[in-house]
């Protein structure tokens, strides 16, 4: 406990916070799959918290990479600070990072308890997914100042995309890969699918227009463990996975982790302690919450969104697929299960896929 007391008051002076005085500030808060986090009361009331990067995450050991904590780290202070830009409040407004050989860590606000599924009404569930979706659409607008796009990268002195290439050039290689792949996957799998599924998917592709203008500062990861409940109702996000990307299609990302993704992967190591097979009808309604926020009633917007969530649906049954036939890696049993959970699993994405819903029930708007 003395080396992790010595380590959290080592952050604590290297942020310019207040020294620890006894161990009675610290409270252990858990584990992610990358950090350990640990909440310290401040003596002037304000608290904080504080992650080390565990050594060991998915089943190995973590080799120490500036560059890669540089980047996670940097690209984190970048995204708070526009988000809290465009929304005050949505995510911790104080951040400070550090990165050295064992002694890497950061600091943050304490932003409050994630939301718990089982105590969140249908109407919360709404309003936060709402609250959400108009949050990314403001993104959308706001100027980031980074160059390239794909996932971040530390460049030397700041992040930038991964890529600097053309991005329209990256897009139609991109187009073409999701096409292949559900080809691939519509050849090998054994039960006949509906020719729909891969004619829908045509037609998204050649309806997806995205270049230099479309590409924001987004987020991947906006999963339950990573939203906070505010007592006054209001959200806010935590431990986001920053990228230069376009927006209607992480918010298509969204729609489909919480429809279909967490839902279907309950019994993977990664997700199971959430139980999110139990919480079906309240991932949805989150979802459906983010759709009306994110689309503020323009059924242009809609229908990219949802022709994004059917790409990124096909793309995940493809992956699942190949993931199947091949010698799984321990991480991928932690976060995708055991073989015979994902070929249980895939018969249900294949459903989805077939059942998709492309009709705005509300309206009766054709989204594709």
């Amino acid at each position: 406990m003395k080396e992790t007391f010595d380590l959290i008051d080592f952050a604590l002076q290297k942020s310019g916070l207040e020294s620890l005085k006894d161990t009675t500030q610290v409270q252990y808060l858990g584990e992610g799959a990358w950090h350990q986090a640990y909440l310290i009361q401040l003596r002037d009331k304000e608290a904080v918290v504080v992650r080390f990067p565990k050594q060991e995450a998915y089943g190995r050991k973590v080799e120490f990479d500036e560059a890669a904590s540089l980047a996670e780290y940097a690209g984190t202070k970048a995204y708070y600070t526009l988000a809290n830009s465009v929304k005050p409040g949505i995510c911790p407004e104080f951040f400070h990072y550090h990165v050295e050989k064992d002694k890497t860590f950061t600091v943050e606000s304490y932003a409050g308890k994630a939301i718990k599924l089982e105590s969140f009404t249908f109407m919360e569930a709404f309003q936060a997914g709402a609250e959400m979706g108009e949050f990314f659409r403001n993104m959308n607008m706001a100027q980031h100042g980074l160059k390239g796009f794909g996932y971040l990268k530390w460049n030397g002195t700041a992040v930038e995309g991964q890529f600097q290439s053309s991005v329209t050039d990256f897009m139609k290689e991109e187009n073409e890969e999701y096409l292949s792949d559900f080809r691939e996957f519509i050849q090998n799998y054994d039960q006949p699918i509906l020719p729909s599924a891969i004619t829908h998917l045509e037609e998204c592709m050649n309806n997806r227009e995205i270049d230099e203008s479309n590409i924001v500062l987004t987020n991947q990861d906006t999963s339950p463990e990573n939203i906070l409940l505010h007592t006054d109702g209001r959200v806010s996000l935590i431990d986001p996975v920053p990228l230069l990307y376009c927006g209607d299609s992480l918010a298509g990302n969204f729609i489909n982790n919480y429809h279909t993704l967490y839902p279907a992967f309950f019994n993977s190591p990664r997700y199971a302690k959430h139980q999110f097979d139990r919480f079906e009808e309240k991932l949805q309604t989150i979802a459906d919450g983010f759709m009306e926020g994110y689309c503020n009633g323009d059924a242009t917007v809609r229908r990219r969104v949802k022709q994004e969530e059917f790409i990124k649906l096909t793309s995940l049954t493809a992956f699942l697929q190949k993931v199947l036939h091949s010698d799984m890696t321990l991480e991928q049993k932690i976060r995708y299960g055991e073989k015979a959970a994902i070929a249980n699993r895939i018969p249900v994405l294949v459903k989805r896929i077939e059942e998709f819903q492309w009709e705005d029930e509300k309206s009766g708007t054709k989204l594709a």
